[in-house]
């Protein structure tokens, strides 16, 4: 390691995180002696010399008369690096979804970890949309962000708040706003009359159509995606962390926007 802090990169780091993953996973499992490390991995006591030596020149293990386990160090780096593990996956699994996404928008990594990945199968477009639509059925509170609106969206969303358990916001681009009074086939006269529902016109262009979703279950975060037509995919995150970075998003686009006026 680099005692003083100069001239460290994390790179002698990330090397021993790959090189020595076995060990590291062993160790994470519970301390243990070298003769044990050899039976757990079925190496041999050279592998596991080597192993350790490195693992203790970065100072990922410590060891208490002969047993081994894990620094802090080590333990922090193996969280990190599955926690980029988990964020590369969902990032492979939606690329085709976020390469549409505008350029330059990045997304944090708490959103992206564990992630459950949902694109709409090519032969039955409605399949995503029709997941969100049976999740906003099981919701009690919906906060979002509206880059785009389609007639169903009205339909859907009128519908839903029938019921008196739902409550929704929309902060909404203000070419969505003007939109919304131009689809006279549809409720929307109806929705934006409705208590349980309030429209806000945002400052600016929106990047994504961000949303939170309660239920009695969880509350879970997510993106929808959408392509000229229906919803593409969606990329959702049940996890406390990406809930509350979503709830933060929300908020701040919401603090910027204006309220739109309910008719008379």
């Amino acid at each position: 390691m680099d005692p003083d802090g100069s001239g460290s990169d994390g790179r002698a780091l990330r090397d021993v995180l790959h090189k020595r993953a076995d060990v590291f996973r062993a160790l994470e499992a519970s301390p243990a002696s070298k003769p044990e490390l050899v039976d757990r991995l079925s190496s041999s006591r050279s592998t596991v010399d080597r192993a350790i030596d490195d693992l203790a020149d970065a100072d990922c293990v410590e060891s208490r008369s002969g047993t081994y386990s894990l620094t802090a160090t080590g333990r922090f780096a193996l969280a990190e690096r599955d926690r980029y593990a988990a964020a590369t996956r969902t990032v492979e699994a939606a690329s085709d979804l976020l390469n549409g996404l505008p350029e330059g928008t990045t997304l944090p990594s708490v959103f992206l970890e564990g992630a459950t990945v949902s694109v709409a199968d090519p032969h039955a477009p409605s399949s995503a949309s029709t997941a969100s639509s049976r999740l906003l059925g099981r919701a009690t509170a919906m906060r979002g962000l509206a880059p785009t609106v389609l007639k169903s969206d009205v339909f859907i969303i009128d519908r839903e708040l029938d019921r008196e358990d739902l409550e929704v916001s929309i902060v909404a681009e203000p070419a969505v706003v003007e939109a919304l009074s131009e689809l006279s086939d549809t409720p929307v006269a109806t929705l934006l009359a409705r208590d349980s529902f309030d429209l806000y016109r945002s400052a600016g262009p929106l990047p994504y159509a961000l949303w939170v979703m309660e239920t009695p279950d969880a509350d879970r975060a997510g993106i929808t995606f959408r392509g000229t037509g229906d919803v593409t995919g969606l990329v959702t995150n049940d996890s406390p962390e990406a809930v509350a970075w979503a709830n933060a998003e929300l908020a701040s686009y919401r603090e910027r926007a204006t309220p739109v006026d309910r008719p008379v």
